[in-house]
């Protein structure tokens, strides 16, 4: 008898709400303590989904913290394409550089299946924290404004002429722009800072038409984005003389100014 009072029921479990004043039955449910876990379970899945929803597909997920909102993530990718484009520009630089002292060291120019092989090598290890070294050594430099001594003579007695008769639209600065750019109006001659010999006349989709010319005491002049040549290689322009023209669009002269193997600035000998 004891035994069978104090087991547990397991008989079904009534839910009824009545009204409080007249003990009406308004609703009522059977469920057995099973059900009822199972029920709970269901919902809470539910309830858990939809709050899934609301935060993964409506505004309300920005209020989570750490969360990016919408500006954050624009400005996330435009500055990987900031980097992107940088690291192409820092690339062009580099394949430039090698072409220059081919043609510098009487090498021929690399073709275009060098330049894609160069372009496809893998950095060297090491080579990011040289590079890291060296643009230290050059803000170093430039801060306390030191100057080689293959700079301190030569190009400082020379007389330039101004190659464009522009405005300076961009400025040359030693790490990341070394030349300047000169906007000018359409059909405006390009002219030759000094008596020199045209040693590359090239033409490329990115540099249009360009020229180098090799000048006395180690000096070199670099003209790019020309529409238009009157010299090829071989030359002998005069200083003064023109060498190209601009084109008929809003174009811009890319003009370097190279002394020893050092690029230098050009406004520093050169009124624009």
């Amino acid at each position: 008898m004891s035994d069978k009072k104090t087991r547990a029921p397991h008989g079904k479990i009534r839910i009824t709400i009545n009204e409080d004043e007249t003990h009406r039955t308004l609703w009522k449910a059977k469920a057995s303590p099973r059900h009822l876990v199972l029920m709970s379970l269901a919902a809470l899945i539910l309830l858990g989904v939809f709050f899934w929803f609301v935060i993964a597909y409506t505004p309300l997920r920005t209020l989570i913290p750490g969360y990016p909102d919408a500006r954050s993530r624009k400005a996330a990718i435009e500055n990987a394409l900031r980097i992107d484009s940088l690291e192409t520009s820092i690339s062009r630089w580099y394949l430039y550089a090698e072409d220059l002292r081919r043609v510098l060291s009487g090498e021929p120019s690399m073709g275009i299946d060098s330049i894609t092989r160069i372009a496809a090598r893998p950095v060297p290890a090491g080579v990011a924290a040289q590079d890291s070294l060296l643009r230290a050594e050059v803000v170093s430099e430039e801060q306390f404004a030191l100057r080689s001594s293959k700079s301190s003579s030569g190009i400082d007695g020379q007389h330039f002429f101004t190659p464009l008769s522009g405005v300076v639209s961009f400025r040359y600065d030693r790490i990341t722009h070394p030349y300047i750019d000169v906007t000018a109006p359409a059909n405006s001659p390009v002219k030759a800072v000094l008596d020199g010999t045209v040693i590359s006349a090239s033409y490329s989709e990115y540099d249009g038409y360009s020229l180098i010319l090799q000048h006395a005491d180690n000096i070199i002049s670099v003209y790019r984005h020309c529409d238009r040549l009157l010299c090829r290689a071989g030359d002998r322009p005069a200083a003064g003389s023109a060498v190209a023209f601009m084109g008929s669009g809003d174009g811009h002269l890319h003009f370097e100014l190279w002394y020893a193997g050092e690029p230098v600035n050009p406004e520093t000998y050169i009124n624009f």
